[in-house]
């Protein structure tokens, strides 16, 4: 290949040149030089002048990438023009070239030199041996005047200067092919500023590492000593993996002839495999950077596997795989688990490991440093349903469950995809109770790992206590603070109702339950059905209608005749029931009027009077409601009695109040 010699500077040089270069325009007609800058070409230098035959020749300007041919006397129209950018072209000066005025073809006009190229009288060329030639061998170079050449440059731009030349004289330069140097045409130089390069007819074959037999190492291990023989391996600079990875080698002469290191000597080169290599080729890269395949690489693996037990396996058990090439595992993957398992044991023929937590049926994986893996099949203990008891159960009721492995169990879903989180079980008996809703039919076990197990199918009756049949659809609205009417079964049974835990009232009309929502539910709400024999909690989505309604007492006190505390007449409310509460809330008691004319009386902790005494003359009236503001909020807040924490003490007579509630959201006092 033609390689070009590098320059700097180039465009300071143009005024050096101008002491041995002159240029020149094309003429016209009339004398003035008007082509020089037809169609944007414009030449300001060329050289070398003298150069020589077989050499290059340069042309600096712009535009030059348009020029079409080159005319030298004695050549013709040189079309072969090597062009660098759009302001330097390079031709080859060929060797019928005779001086004279060198013209530039464009497609708008000629360009002429003023001044002659002259030669270079009589530099040449004729011969390089011995060619091919081994790195490190001898290269002579024959031709004429080469006393005048300063540097032989080898393909990758690879440079020998004259003073490492063994032999430097007219007719003859003799030196050491470089470990760098890559086949490719040599180039002489004179080393001038703008160099006369002179390339050889022929390339220079430079020899390269070989090996007798590409290695098919197919089945080999981490650690083993690879072995591979060859001529020229003395020029191996690295040897690389698969992976890229440098691996250290040793070289071993076979013969007299590599000890001299000539070409064509016999190797021995070796290396060890490391433990992360992985398939595919093993190179070696020469001095010069060419890269000679010498292995192809198919990494052993684990085989012949057998998991000891493979069956029946639970968390905590030890499996023995057994196989050849055992030793190259370096960790195991169980189904259904992220982290890999490091084995407990390991030899050549064997590995043990520990299952853990998670673990399901399927394959094991065995994983070695080369990327390969290798699998067993493996299955866990399941748990095994033999029997139901009662056979037959009402749904709503308890079911036990008999059988084996049962403590593996996390879930039971009954007929209906109706799932039961199961809180604690026996080995051999699992209780739990079977949804309302479910229904008759196969039952599934959702193992502890998250495997399932399909059991015989169960009858599930309807419940004998009362029930709902069939709940609100999702797009029902159910506000706070209304009546909720629902279809019930087994109605004579109900004794009670709750909504997320506290009692509510509820009517009772032949088969329509009819339920009051608390003023405080709000998002999922739990309401439960209490029979004599046996309950069922549901959950709805309620709907808050902005009015929340918190009860901070509810205990019956008759105030009698302003009976005192001891007599079970005055009580406190103390301050915990107003952190947080803003002034606007509502303080509601829900009252009974005894006599005609009741009385109550808001005292502060220091028994100091809120206002004037309140009094109730009608006997239907069953609450009061009090807007709260800020300034009584701050008196009961801040009012303190030495001792307690209380906020209020109500006293009063003819009364009987049997709750007080604080309401928020919205609420207007009445």
């Amino acid at each position: 290949m033609n390689k070009t010699y590098k320059l700097s500077a180039l465009w300071m040089m143009c005024l050096m040149i101008l002491s041995c270069l002159s240029f020149t325009a094309c003429d016209n007609e009339d004398g003035e030089d008007t082509n020089q800058y037809t169609g944007g070409v414009n030449l300001n230098v060329f050289g070398p002048s003298p150069v020589a035959r077989g050499g290059e020749l340069r042309f600096l300007g712009s535009g030059l990438d348009k020029v079409t041919a080159v005319v030298i006397p004695g050549s013709g129209e040189i079309t072969d023009i090597k062009v660098i950018s759009n302001t330097e072209i390079r031709i080859t000066i060929p060797q019928t070239a005779e001086p004279g005025l060198v013209v530039l073809k464009t497609p708008n006009g000629d360009i002429t030199t003023k001044t002659k190229l002259t030669f270079m009288e009589p530099i040449s060329l004729d011969a390089i041996a011995p060619n091919p030639i081994k790195a490190g061998g001898e290269l002579t170079i024959t031709g004429e005047y080469l006393n005048l050449i300063k540097e032989v440059i080898f393909a990758d731009n690879v440079i020998v200067k004259s003073d490492a030349f063994t032999k430097h004289e007219r007719k003859e330069i003799k030196l050491i092919v470089p470990k760098e140097a890559q086949t490719g045409k040599i180039i002489i130089s004179d080393g001038a500023e703008i160099p006369n390069w002179i390339y050889s007819n022929e390339a220079l074959n430079i020899i390269l590492p070989s090996v007798t037999q590409t290695l098919d190492l197919t089945s080999k291990k981490p650690g083993n000593v690879i072995t591979i023989q060859g001529k020229d391996l003395d020029l191996v600079k690295q040897i690389l993996m698969p992976n890229g990875d440098s691996v250290e080698f040793t070289l071993e002469a076979m013969d007299i002839v590599a000890s001299t290191k000539s070409a064509g000597g016999s190797y021995k080169l070796s290396f060890i495999l490391p433990q992360n290599a992985s398939d595919g080729a093993v190179v070696m890269v020469a001095y010069s950077g060419v890269k000679v395949a010498i292995a192809n690489i198919g990494m052993a693996v684990p085989a012949s596997l057998v998991a000891t037990p493979a069956t029946d396996i639970k968390t905590g058990d030890v499996i023995s795989i057994k196989g050849v090439n055992m030793e190259l595992v370096t960790s195991v993957v169980f189904p259904n688990v992220a982290n890999v398992v490091t084995p407990s044991s390991k030899t050549a023929t064997e590995i043990k490991v520990t299952t853990p937590d998670g673990a399901i049926s399927g394959n094991l994986v065995l994983n070695t440093a080369s990327g390969h893996t290798a699998s067993v099949l493996i299955s866990t203990l399941k748990p095994e349903v033999i029997a139901y008891n009662p056979s037959s159960v009402a749904a709503g009721s308890d079911v036990v469950l008999q059988g084996k492995h049962l403590d593996l169990v996390a879930a039971v879903t009954f007929g209906g995809n109706k799932k039961v989180t199961v809180t604690s079980a026996g080995s051999t008996e699992l209780e739990v109770k079977v949804p309302v809703d479910a229904e008759s039919g196969e039952v599934t076990l959702t193992m502890k790992n998250g495997e399932t197990v399909k059991c015989a199918s169960l009858e599930v009756t309807k419940p004998v206590f009362c029930y709902v049949p069939v709940l609100p659809s999702s797009d029902t609205e159910i506000k706070s603070g209304t009546i909720l009417s629902i279809g019930i079964q087994n109605g004579d049974k109900l004794t009670n109702v709750q909504v997320n835990g506290n009692n509510v009232q509820y009517i009772l009309q032949g088969s329509t339950l009819n339920i009051l929502i608390p003023n405080n539910a709000n998002g999922n709400t739990t309401f439960k059905l209490i029979s004599s024999n046996g309950e069922v909690s549901y959950i709805i989505k309620v709907i808050s209608s902005g009015i929340i309604e918190t009860v901070i007492m509810d205990k019956v006190h008759d105030l009698g005749s302003w009976a005192n505390e001891a007599a079970g007449g005055a009580f406190r409310i103390y301050k915990e029931s107003f952190e947080g509460v803003k002034a606007g809330s509502i303080m509601k008691f829900y009252l009974t009027v005894t006599v005609v004319e009741g009385k109550m009386q808001i005292n502060d902790a220091n028994w100091g009077q809120w206002k004037e005494i309140l009094q109730f003359k009608d006997k239907d009236q069953t609450s009061y409601e009090m807007g709260l503001t800020q300034e009584f909020l701050d008196k009961i807040m801040a009012t303190e009695d030495g001792w307690s924490k209380t906020a209020l003490i109500i006293q009063g007579q003819n009364l009987v109040i049997s709750k007080v509630s604080i309401i928020t959201g919205g609420a207007t006092s009445k």
